[in-house]
């Protein structure tokens, strides 16, 4: 268990993907260029056996944006894509909002 404290410091913030494109020598990252509002951030997410990088583009997910930056294959990752997980990652569905919001919007 946490405290409400501790889940404060958690920066969820909702980010429309502008550009995403596979990460060379790999065949599960996909780089994504995610428009928050007031800034842009880079996220590298582990779902090309999944996705094609097309399936990003243009659309708007939940990020968790206050996280410690990462390297992967070389490319930045500056924030982490959230996402739903079922079966052992035989099923990973991205978190979206239903409808389409602000870019920027914190998520509570």
């Amino acid at each position: 268990m946490i405290s409400i404290e501790d889940f404060k410091k958690i920066e969820l913030r909702v980010g429309t993907v502008i550009k995403a494109e596979r990460v060379g020598g790999s065949e599960r990252l996909i780089k994504l260029v995610v428009d928050f509002g007031e800034y842009t951030k880079q996220a590298i997410t582990g779902l090309a056996h999944m996705y094609k990088p097309d399936f990003f583009l243009g659309n708007q997910y939940v990020f968790l944006v206050n996280l410690k930056p990462a390297k992967f294959k070389g490319e930045l990752s500056e924030c982490m894509l959230l996402a739903a997980v079922e079966d052992e990652e035989k099923e990973i569905a991205p978190i979206a909002p239903i409808k389409k919001i602000k870019n920027g919007s914190r998520v509570v």
